[in-house]
Formats: C-alpha cells, sequence, structure tokens
C-alpha cells in the first residue's frame, strides 16, 4: 500500500504553518490578563511531573531522582525518596509519577525511572507506599522496558478503568515501535498490581507483549482522559516536526516510523493534529474546575521547545480552535496539572540538555491563579486559518537537526555509542563516506539497523545540509588529529 502525502483537512499542520498561523495580539501585564503566576520553588533540575494528594500535599519528581515535597506553602528540604545510581544521559532520570486512584484507603504511587542492565539503559514502573513523609515496600509493576538518553516517554496515568496506562518511547530504535515483541513506542496498560488485563488487546496473541494497549509511537510525552467521554488521548514527539496530538483507540497501529507528519496508510492512525516546526508537546491535560471558566471543557498541553501552553478547543473527534498561552515566558514547560484549587500547576525543564538554556533561579514550579474579573480572558496568541505566512518560518542549523536526529544514536560529536552506530571522526563509514552515500543513508535509512527513514520528514535541502555538516565536522576533527 502506497504511502500518501499531505493528509487534508483534520490535520492542522503548522506551529506556524500552512493551516494555522499566529495572529499577534498586545501581551498584557498578569495582573490584568486574567491571572497570575506565583513562584512556588526554584532551583530545582527538571521537575518532570507534580501530582497532588488528596490532603492537598504536592509531590514532584526532579529527574536527578529525587521525590521532593511541597507542603502549606514550603518546599520541605528533605527528599521524601531518592532514587540512587540512575543513568542519568541527556534526558533519562526519574520521570513519571501517579496516585492510585484509592489512594486515601491503600496510599499506593507509582514512579517510572531509569536504570541500567547489562550495560543497557531500562525504564522500570514500581508501585510505592506513601507513609511518614516517604516511600515505602516497592513491587515492580514492569520492567526491562527498553529505554534511551533520548526516548523514553515515560507518562504514568490511570483511567477511569482504574488501569495504569504507561508510555514508553522507541528508545532511538524506530522499527521496533512496529514490533508487538517488543515494548519500545508503545502505549502499555496493566492493572494496579501489574497483572494483565483480561480486555487488553493482545491478549490471545501468542506473538505479542500482553501489556501493549497501542503501538507505532515515537515518543509519547502526554496521555489525557477528556471526562465525560473517556476519550483518551495523547501527545507525542515527532522526528523533526511532525509532533503529533492523536486520539488513542485501543489495538491501534499510530504507524511511526512507517508514517508520520501528515503521512496516511491504511491500517495505521493518522494525527488529529500536527505541528511542524516541533513545538515539543509534554504533559497533557483537560482542564475541569472553576478558578478558570474560560478553559473549561479545553484540551491543555505543556510545550518543551514551543515554550508555551496550547489551548485546544475539541468537538469530539474535530478541533475547532486552539490558542497559544504564556508563549516564551517562562521557558520550557514541562509538567502540567490542575491543583485541588482549581489552579493550574506547571514546571519548566530548562536545565535540560542539550537543547535547555539555564536560567538564574531555574528550574521551578509556577502556579496560574486568576486576579480581577472570573471572565478576564487570558492573554493568548489564537491560531487562525490563514495562508501560508513565510516569515513565521523556523529554519533550525545543521547542527540543531543532527543533534535532533543524529547525536542520540551516533553521539553529540560523532564519536558513536556502544551497541548503535560506530565511530563516524576516522571517516571509514561504513555504507559510504561520500556525499552522495551519506544523503542517500539519511533520505532512505537504514532499516535493518534501526535508522529510519527522514525522506519526507525533513527536506532534501536540509538533508543535504546534515550530510555537508558531517563532512565538514569529521574532516575538521581528522585534521586536528
Amino acid at each position: 500500500m502506497k504511502i500518501k502525502k499531505h493528509l487534508p483537512l483534520i490535520i492542522f499542520s503548522g506551529w506556524m504553518m500552512s493551516a494555522f498561523v499566529y495572529q499577534e495580539k498586545p501581551v498584557k501585564g498578569p495582573s490584568s490578563a486574567g491571572y497570575k503566576i506565583d513562584t512556588l520553588a526554584e532551583n530545582l533540575v527538571v521537575p518532570w511531573q507534580i501530582t497532588f494528594l488528596p490532603d492537598n500535599t504536592m509531590l514532584f519528581t526532579e529527574r536527578p531522582g529525587r521525590v521532593r515535597i511541597y507542603r502549606n506553602g514550603t518546599l520541605k528540604p528533605k527528599p521524601a525518596f531518592i532514587i540512587h545510581d540512575m543513568p542519568l544521559h541527556n534526558k533519562s532520570g526519574l520521570l513519571g509519577m501517579c496516585i492510585h486512584p484509592d489512594f486515601v484507603n491503600n496510599q499506593f504511587i507509582y514512579i517510572a525511572n531509569n536504570y541500567l542492565q547489562d550495560n543497557k539503559m531500562r525504564l522500570r514502573v514500581r508501585r510505592y507506599q506513601f507513609k511518614n513523609d516517604t516511600l515505602l515496600n516497592p513491587l515492580t509493576i514492569l520492567e526491562n522496558i527498553p529505554a534511551n538518553q533520548n526516548h523514553t516517554g515515560c507518562r504514568l496515568v490511570f483511567g477511569s478503568d482504574k488501569k495504569l496506562y504507561i508510555t514508553s518511547g522507541d528508545a532511538d530504535q524506530p522499527a521496533l515501535a512496529q514490533d508487538l515483541k517488543a515494548y519500545n513506542g508503545k502505549i502499555l496498560r496493566v492493572n494496579d498490581d501489574g497483572s494483565i488485563p483480561k480486555d487488553n488487546p493482545f491478549i490471545n496473541n501468542d506473538t505479542a507483549l500482553k501489556e501493549i494497549w497501542t503501538y507505532g509511537h515515537r515518543n509519547t510525552q502526554g496521555l489525557a482522559f477528556e471526562p465525560g467521554t473517556g476519550v483518551l488521548f495523547n501527545s507525542e514527539h515527532g522526528p523533526t516536526g511532525g509532533d503529533e496530538i492523536n486520539i488513542i483507540k485501543k489495538g491501534q497501529n499510530y504507524g511511526w516510523p512507517v508514517i508520520h507528519h501528515r503521512d496516511i496508510k491504511e491500517g495505521m492512525q493518522s494525527p488529529l493534529i500536527e505541528y511542524t516546526p516541533s513545538v515539543g508537546p509534554s504533559e497533557a491535560m483537560f482542564y475541569s474546575a472553576r478558578a478558570f471558566p474560560q478553559l473549561r471543557g479545553f484540551l491543555l498541553v505543556a510545550c518543551l521547545r514551543g515554550e508555551s501552553i496550547l489551548k485546544i478547543h475539541l468537538d469530539k473527534d474535530k478541533v475547532v480552535g486552539q490558542e497559544v498561552l504564556l508563549k516564551q515566558q517562562y521557558g520550557r514547560i514541562r509538567s502540567l496539572v490542575t491543583g485541588p484549587d482549581g489552579y493550574i500547576y506547571f514546571s519548566t525543564s530548562q536545565i535540560d540538555p542539550a537543547e535547555g538554556s539555564p536560567r538564574p533561579q531555574y528550574d521551578m514550579i509556577l502556579r496560574m491563579r486568576p486576579t480581577g474579573s472570573r471572565n478576564t480572558a487570558l492573554s493568548s496568541q489564537r491560531l487562525i486559518v490563514g495562508k501560508q505566512t513565510g516569515k513565521f518560518l523556523q529554519r533550525q542549523s545543521a547542527s540543531i537537526m543532527f543533534q535532533q536526529l543524529c547525536a542520540s544514536c551516533h553521539g553529540n560529536n560523532l564519536q558513536g555509542i556502544a551497541g548503535k552506530a560506530k565511530n563516524m571522526l576516522n571517516r571509514q563509514f561504513q555504507y559510504g563516506a561520500d556525499k552522495q552515500s551519506i544523503i542517500k543513508n539519511i533520505t532512505n535509512g537504514i532499516i535493518e539497523k534501526g535508522m529510519p527513514s527522514w525522506n519526507g520528514a525533513i527536506s532534501k535541502a536540509d538533508i543535504e545540509r546534515i550530510a555537508n555538516y558531517i563532512m565538514l565536522k569529521t574532516k575538521r576533527i581528522t585534521k586536528r588529529k
């Protein structure tokens, strides 16, 4: 079946491109814009997940391995829990966290972290009991999930069915996202004790892992159930642009790496919304509290590269409008939740190699609360239907594209990564060192080795720019030697 390009109508392509462009509005000061931002905690290191307990205590994870407590307006200096001996490379570490739906009675908390096994990075989900401000009685829910320094997932969410949903990244092995015998690039679903629900889609498939709910994902970092309907949405990082919002349906294939961006193919699900250039979508949530009536019912998505919060207006399975909130005011936004008070809490992710730019006092936990009239509109930039407008396009340098697409396997300086790709610095490339061979390999991929095809994901001109960058950088390094 031939893959078709440029899916029309339902794909709102373009953070700033073809189906939507920005309409700039004057940005008002916080107090006159219907909200105020409070800094609750600062000088943190990538607070990855914020979670609230029934008594209004806030817990959050820091990627270096700390579970922190914020209570009665104060951040406790002593972590509730520390995970030691974790691999801390780029985006790995302590990640997702959630509480059990019946936490009041069982005090169960679930957290996910990377670990090393046989010198390979993995992801593990464990259940703990929260007692006396610490975590006790660990129970392994799921482990040995392939991970990497970039594409690990990992969001943990309980559904109304009281099942635990876990996202995994492709671990920089794109082909395995299509493999039902591998955990890579999946949304997984288990019971609260780690056992497998009998209604999982592949429970009777002897050639598939029984925990799989959906597959063909690249790197899902947001999961949100729509109140009232129970429909599950995800937010997912694309290869370079091609970020996605999807409606998640039991047992379906979401295409990566066979299709991406606006591709369509029979038997694979194309995204509800696609963003090019990238916005870096992280945690997603539906806002259903009363503090911000102007946000009720909207899907909100934290954006890392976009440094903002997306406000998406849905009508069942159609997108009828989008806006951008807090654009480039607080840096990269990773966790996004509603607090017991109805206020919106979010975390920054600036200490984030190699994309974040640390600032004084960052990283932070921030709170958005209403001020003035409850009907005052939040200042925003509206995404409206319009013609493509070149002035909004953001052309990335060849070095940045290499970091985004290639560095996870080839290393930041082309030095290679054990078990993934060999050192390129001596220019003895296994599949050809001349420019045309490099262009061919980037264009078509080397699928049997886990290298995806970038044909259609980036332009021919950008592929050539990356090839030029590789040749120039290896030539310079070789000369220095």
